[in-house]
This record gives C-alpha cells, structure tokens and sequence, in this order.
C-alpha cells in the first residue's frame, strides 16, 4: 500500500510514547521524524553490520545535538541501540519486528530505514498489528502517514529543516561546530571592508603599489617578519612608508584603516607578535574582500549565523585559512567561503584546500570569490571548481549578485 502524504499543521502534538526505527545512512530520514514526533523513547534496530554500527552512533550524536535547539530545550528522550539478527525472507523480519511491538504496547514505526527487507517487513508487521507508522523520503523531505493505525501528527519536513540551526547540519555530518573558533567582526572593520573594497575596484593598479609599500616595510627580512619580540616592537613603532600615502587612493585607504582601528599616528595597531602583525597587515593589503563580503552576507537573509574567520582551534599561526561559514537558508546547508583578492598560488591548490576544509567542518556547500583573477586564469578556476563541486565567484559584478542583500 503507497503511503498517504499527510497535510502540514502549525501545531506539532506528541505522538506516543515511543516509535521504532531503523538504523540508516541518511540520518534525515529517521531525524525528521522524531522532530515531528518528539517520542519519549527511541527503539534504534540495525544488523551486527559495521556499517549500520556506525550510522547508529551518527544517530545518537545528531540526536544529542538536537537536544540543544531552542525548540527542544529540557527533552530528552530514552535511545535504546538494539541489535536484530538479519534475515533473507520478509515473512521473517515481519515476524521478528512484530514481537518487538508486542512487547512496547502503543509504539510506532518508522519504517523509512534500514534497506529494503527490513523496510517492507515493518511495514506488514504495522499493518499486522495496527500499530501507527510513517516513512519520511529524505531527499524530498517529505513524511507520510503510512495509514497501518492510528493517524500521526502531521508535519511538513521542508518546514521542519528550515529550523535547523548550522550546529545541527554540521552534527548531520558527523561535526563538531565546538572544534571550530570564528569571530563576529565590528561595525568598523566591516565599514572598512566595504571602503577597501570600492576603492580597490577603482583604483587596483595604484592600490597594488600601495600594498608593495606596506609588505615592503614589514617584510624586509627575505620576505618575512622578524622573530623576537624587541624587533617586532621596534617594527611597530615605526611609522608607515610615506610611499604608502604618496596618492590619493592609498591615502584614503589610511584613512578607512585608521577609522578601523588598524592604524593610528602612522603606525600598525597590533601585538607585537608576528601573528597580530600579519593579521593586521592582511585586513589592509587582502582581507578587506573577507570583510566585504562578510557585511553582505550580514545583511542578506538567505545567510544565516554568519561567522567570520572561522578556522580549527587547533589551527597553528603558519597553518591558518580563516573562512566564513555561514547557514544558506536557500540550500538549507552549511556553506563555507573562502574570499581573496587574488590568488597568489595555483587555483587548484586553492580551491583543492577550500573542498578540503568543507569537508573537514561538514559543510555541504563551498564558494571561492577571487575579486581580482590574474589574465587568462578564469577559465581554469571555473573549470577545476566544477570538477570538485564548489560554486565559484569572480570579480565586483558577480560579488554584488551572489552576496549583496538584494541578491536572490
């Protein structure tokens, strides 16, 4: 019998006091419905297979994460992870799912998971006993009353993801969002992101002596800071090149960065330690596009729970690729980009780097924004980002349409 679609309600009763599922890859497809159904029991069958050993664990994580959302403060329902024996004949998980039942009077079945064989003799084993059951196709995001007993609360499963916070994709694949610091950067720096940003598009060539200038000041040790921290102190007390401000491009872009809070009296407002100096120095010559981009994204409300800078918090000072992960409501997905000015190595070695750390945070979705490509390496960035799956974005006029609050 095809399962009848249930109708979408704003309210979201208890269902019983337990339900049964079975253990599966796509985590979704028992998640959303202990989400619609909130049970106070959850009976986890699977097979001794390593395979459905470990999706239960990701079940019992993603569940645990659950628990955090707002919405479901103070439940905590029972998880019981009991192991069947498999069969070959459906007659013989029927029989076998049906004496489960017997002895949890008033429990349901999700009969979404665990394969074919197991799916189907549940589902005869509900209908047997007019036990109440539902299926949820995960790639639809749809939940069906599988009409073998009482009626279920219906729900609507593209309503119900929509709620999800980025902890909760994350935990979906198998993440933590503890092992990953960010930062929320200040109305200033962004205003001065956004500065950067017009007067690089306006003035790239000038601005890129600019930069020299600067890097040339700092950098004078074969192109890298100093180590001890009298030279470090000694370097800020310096003041800037005055070839930095020698045009009227660069010295308005002193001008935002003071305004920022990055420079003050001709001077770089840091620690004297090579990560605070690099890290101040790239906001002015680089990070600017992070924080550009980073503003848009604030304002659009495709974005959600925007964070800036985000990297391991293990991550070491010369090992460091800050991001900005973000929730995209139009996905429902965690997306992770990456911004640059432009790309001082290989494209594929950035954008193999960017598909690497996606997959390390969990996040489905990754973009790379290259404000400036180099002549002729468009082409390749957008060929090798199709090969690896990561939605690319070159230059102001794309930037705008991807990020900007008007942007759909």
């Amino acid at each position: 019998m095809k399962p009848q679609d249930t109708t979408p309600s704003q309210k979201q009763p208890l269902a019983g006091p337990s339900i049964l599922q079975f253990s599966t890859d796509d985590v979704l497809a028992n998640l959303l419905p202990v989400i619609a159904l909130r049970p106070s029991r959850i009976l986890h069958l699977r097979t001794e297979d390593k395979a459905q050993e470990q999706a239960a664990t990701l079940f019992r994580q993603v569940l645990q994460a659950l628990t955090q959302e707002p919405d479901f403060k103070g439940w905590q329902p029972k998880f019981v992870d009991q192991v069947i024996k498999a069969s070959p004949e459906v007659s013989a998980v029927k029989e076998a799912v049906a004496g489960v039942l017997l002895a949890n009077p008033g429990m349901g079945i999700n009969f979404s998971g665990g394969g074919t064989l197991l799916s189907v003799g549940a589902y005869l084993a509900a209908m047997l006993l007019n036990r109440s059951s539902v299926h949820c196709d995960a790639a639809t995001l749809r939940l069906s009353d599988g009409r073998t007993g009482r009626a279920l609360p219906a729900a609507d499963g593209r309503e119900l993801v929509k709620k999800f916070s980025l902890r909760l994709w994350l935990a979906l694949e198998g993440r933590n969002l503890s092992d990953w610091r960010g930062e929320k950067a200040p109305d200033a720096l962004r205003a001065f992101g956004l500065k950067a940003y017009e007067l690089r598009n306006q003035h790239w060539g000038v601005l890129d002596q600019f930069n020299k200038a600067l890097r040339a000041h700092f950098y004078s040790q074969n192109d890298r800071l100093p180590n001890s921290a009298e030279e470090l102190t000694a370097l800020l007390t310096k003041p800037l090149p005055a070839s930095a401000s020698s045009t009227e491009p660069g010295r308005q872009m002193l001008a935002a960065a003071k305004a920022a809070g990055l420079v003050r009296e001709d001077k770089l407002i840091a620690q004297a330690t090579r990560r605070s100096i690099e890290r101040t120095l790239g906001l002015i010559t680089h990070g600017w596009i992070e924080l550009a981009v980073l503003d848009c994204l604030l304002r659009n409300p495709r974005f959600l729970e925007v964070t800036w800078a985000v990297e391991p918090v293990n991550a070491s000072a010369d090992n460091s690729e800050p991001d900005i992960l973000c929730l995209d409501q139009q996905l429902t997905q965690a997306r992770l980009i990456c911004c640059r000015a432009s790309l001082t190595r290989p494209p594929m070695d950035v954008l193999e780097g960017l598909a690497e750390r996606a997959r390390r945070i969990g996040a489905r979705a990754a973009t790379l924004v290259v404000f400036k490509p180099a002549p002729g390496q468009e082409s390749a960035i957008r060929s090798l980002a199709r090969k690896l799956d990561i939605d690319v974005v070159l230059e102001a006029d794309e930037i705008v349409k991807a990020f900007s609050p008007s942007a759909k």
